[in-house]
């Protein structure tokens, strides 16, 4: 009878320990490198196990200009757009792309792309950038006069402000295995 009492713990703690050691793996792999280390990508390989396995590279991000859509006393709306570049082998997943305008030195509103990724898909708008390809986004800014600087929004209104724009885009790589967020912060002159 203490055999099997004996048994039974041996068995239990053997169990414990392979539950521990899956968890383990689970937890630590995907961001630790082991796997990268262990296999080669290839044709064949799945392409959940590709994003773990490969080194993500930055997300390429060029401003493709920007123009006063309308502009009145009161208020003004500026296009933006970015051309953003994926050069990796899986596909990033773009939440957000912020950045602040500034005109002639001036901060004078806020644009943004998108939204961050806060644990569900369902309700967010998120661009998926396929593998080595690129996509333009466009984003329309309502800026507001606040009567702070009027000769800012004379340049506006004349169409000779210089601006810049200076922000944050934010992407990840979730997969089935791991997901890694990251971001690339980026100031443009226009």
């Amino acid at each position: 009878m203490l055999e099997t009492s004996l048994e039974k713990k041996i068995f239990l703690y053997a169990a414990v320990g392979v539950i521990i050691a899956i968890l383990g793996v689970v937890a630590i792999l995907p961001s630790s490198g082991v796997l990268k280390n262990m296999f080669t990508p290839n044709a064949s390989t799945p392409t959940a196990l590709t994003s773990v396995m490969t080194e993500v590279k930055p997300l390429g991000i060029q401003f493709n200009g920007s123009s006063i859509s309308s502009v009145g006393d009161r208020d003004a709306t500026i296009e933006t757009k970015f051309n953003l570049t994926n050069p990796n082998d899986n596909t990033l997943i773009i939440e957000m792309v912020t950045y602040d305008i500034y005109a002639n030195g001036v901060t004078i509103g806020h644009g943004q792309y998108g939204q961050r990724y806060d644990g569900t898909w369902e309700s967010s708008s998120y661009l998926p950038l396929t593998q080595h390809n690129s996509e333009i986004i466009t984003v329309d800014t309502q800026i507001v006069n606040d009567g702070n600087n009027p000769q800012v929004w004379s340049a506006l209104q004349n169409h000779a402000a210089k601006f810049r724009f200076n922000g944050t885009a934010y992407y990840s790589t979730h997969s089935a295995f791991a997901g890694q967020s990251y971001t690339k912060d980026f100031d443009f002159l226009q």
